[in-house]
């Protein structure tokens, strides 16, 4: 039987829990009640011991032993037993539920799935049972696992008691991994960091790690992260609480800081050397924007995510996928050639059965989104077929699967074939789809009777008339979050040009927030010509919105509204004749190119990157109607970074 306490000794007896495991080692912890006792454990291959250790909970450590077993042989299943050192009296038999397994040090020739889940209150939960039907080989608790919302000792420990007394989930935790990370209400608050909790975060740590057995727990003295290696799977549990806010970043000084440089570095080094086909960089908060008054996002600390996915592209770093949860929402994103392939990330959340319906907000590389509670993910890694495949599995009790994904490892490996920083090309040889790695989810959508010709610079052309208000509308974005440097090229021959002494205004581009055309402001690309002083002369006129970093700690980075930045051109070199304009973007500067030959470098007042957009009209701006083109455009491209890199 499992030791699950009675009502009148709720806060004594906890577990046995098996926590981190690998090859050759396993980490158990117990704890018999609320006095020291010093405990023998017993572990068991087919009947015979093969090693016993004793270990005592003092009162340092709320009572909880913990066991590290090494010298284990891999893939191997071994029951434990739990002795009274002094008495002999046996507290925890070698029974059918006190067992761990070895993982397999094996990179193919095999299957390991692992449960995850986010946001899970001490009250009655079908999750547990049915992630004991599921053969899991791990379970990860990624953070608000328990509510807690207190730097009290005494309170932080009691919460994690309850939560690992829960019937169901001490079950399950007697003999699968349970491992896991934090979040900000098991760290001390909502919306907490290493800022606002420097005085009570010692001991928010210190509950955690009484009642977690993880082979490590950060640098020893400070934060919670660590990793689990499966052979096929490898999950890194990122703490981005205990150093948020404290130092400048190790990627951007003048910035704070989310990971901290001894988790950074820690990181990269573990990915770099991590040999297993699928890697899951998991965490308790999401990897872009809440669009909350919150901050303890990943948008908060752009630059740091952005270096950390810079590196795994630049690298050639497979297999990789993101993981969040916090929102009460569950989510699935691709952020389209992020890593030099495709990038999934999973949002898990929420365990219980509240849900926050306003935080399933817009975002360009959004796929799917369900707003219901009782949720949990597994992600499954298969070695077994000719091509390793990772399944992911958005899941609620009773069987039901909401979402299935299955990505062949070959999806997640860059392509060396294709140009993976050309992000869009619409040719308009034949018709509107894009021919980019990005592929279809960017095709244009003709409007009001756009259509091709074959008058173009080469083959077909986009043609548009103004008087019908046509224009095309790309229905996504292509640039990577928070793009720092890119650059647009097209061709275009106008018909008419803005009246000389009119409002006028002919947009040959303008970024649209939410992919549909609206007012909505969020024209980080926007190309228009209107009339200047000159009757002579047209203005060539940039707008863009940017990112404006925090201005002080704990504070997120707000979109601003930049331009108009004028570039004056002779009416005559435009009328009626093909023309190359060329846009690059580098977070400080705007250059705009006519046939090859600069016309301006336009300055932005405040440095930044690009802020969110949701899509693009061609031949008008970002409310479709009104301010249209009239004449051809052709060869439309867009490259992440300078053109043909």
């Amino acid at each position: 039987m499992i030791a699950v306490p009675t009502a009148s000794h709720a806060n004594d007896v906890v577990g046995p829990l098996v926590g981190s495991i690998d090859c050759t080692s396993a980490q158990l912890l117990y704890r018999p009640g609320a006095s020291e006792q010093p405990l023998q454990l017993s572990v068991l291959q087919e009947g015979d011991v093969v090693q016993r250790i004793t270990s005592i909970g003092g009162e340092q450590d709320d009572y909880v032993a913990k066991f590290s077993v090494t010298n284990l042989q891999p893939d191997t299943v071994y029951h434990y037993q739990i002795d009274d050192a002094d008495t002999q009296a046996t507290l925890i038999k070698p029974d059918g539920q006190h067992f761990f397994r070895t993982t397999s040090p094996k990179r193919e020739g095999h299957r390991v799935s692992v449960g995850f889940v986010s946001c899970v209150d001490i009250e009655p939960n079908g999750i547990w049972k049915e992630m004991q039907t599921l053969d899991l080989d791990m379970v990860c608790l990624m953070g608000d696992t328990p509510y807690i919302d207190s730097t009290d000792l005494a309170k932080v420990r009691s919460r994690h008691r309850q939560f690992l007394q829960m019937p169901d989930l001490a079950e399950l935790s007697a003999n699968t991994s349970t491992v896991g990370t934090w979040d900000d209400h098991d760290f001390g608050r909502n919306n907490g960091n290493g800022r606002n909790l420097s005085k009570g975060k010692t001991d928010t740590r210190r509950g955690f790690v009484n009642y977690r057995a993880h082979s490590q727990f950060g640098n020893a003295t400070e934060g919670v992260y660590h990793k689990s290696d499966l052979g096929m799977m490898e999950v890194f549990f990122l703490d981005p609480r205990y150093f948020s806010q404290t130092e400048p970043s190790p990627v951007d000084a003048s910035q704070p800081t989310c990971f901290g440089s001894e988790q950074w570095a820690w990181l990269l080094t573990e990915l770099r050397d991590s040999k297993a086909p699928f890697k899951v960089l998991a965490f308790g908060a999401i990897w872009e924007d809440k669009k909350n008054k919150e901050t303890d996002d990943m948008f908060t600390y752009w630059y740091e995510r952005d270096a950390l996915l810079d590196i795994i592209r630049n690298e050639n770093i497979s297999g990789v996928v993101l993981l969040g949860g916090d929102i009460h929402v569950a989510r699935h994103l691709i952020h389209p050639q992020r890593t030099g392939y495709d990038l999934n990330d999973f949002v898990i959340s929420p365990g219980h059965k509240r849900t926050i319906t306003e935080l399933d907000v817009f975002h360009p590389s959004l796929e799917w989104s369900l707003v219901e509670g009782w949720q949990f993910l597994t992600l499954t890694a298969d070695g077994t077929t000719d091509v390793p495949l990772l399944t992911a599995e958005f899941r609620q009790p009773d069987g039901i699967v909401n979402r299935k994904v299955e990505l062949p490892l070959t999806s997640l490996t860059a392509n060396k074939e294709k140009h993976p920083n050309l992000r869009a090309h619409w040719s308009f040889d034949e018709n509107m789809k894009n021919d980019s790695p990005l592929g279809r989810r960017i095709d244009a959508v003709p409007e009001n009777g756009a259509r091709i010709d074959n008058n173009g610079v080469s083959g077909g052309a986009l043609r548009l008339d103004r008087s019908k208000q046509q224009y095309i509308r790309v229905p996504r974005s292509f640039l990577d979050d928070n793009s720092p440097h890119y650059t647009v090229s097209l061709w275009f021959k106008p018909t008419s040009l803005p009246k000389h002494g009119t409002s006028e205004r002919h947009f040959l581009f303008e970024s649209t927030a939410e992919g549909e055309v609206s007012a909505k402001p969020a024209w980080h690309l926007s190309l228009g010509m209107r009339s200047s002083e000159s009757p002579d002369q047209i203005n060539l006129q940039l707008y863009t919105h940017t990112l404006q970093p925090a201005s002080q700690p704990e504070a997120a980075p707000e979109a601003k509204s930049q331009g108009g930045f004028d570039s004056l051109v002779a009416r005559e070199s435009l009328l009626g004749r093909w023309n190359q304009i060329t846009l690059t973007f580098d977070s400080k500067t705007l250059t705009l190119s006519l046939n090859e030959q600069q016309v301006a470098k336009h300055t932005l007042p405040v440095s930044g990157p690009a802020s969110e957009f949701g899509g693009l009209v061609i031949g008008g701006h970002r409310e479709g109607t009104g301010r249209n083109f009239d004449g051809w455009i052709d060869e439309v491209s867009v490259w992440q970074g300078e053109t043909g890199q």
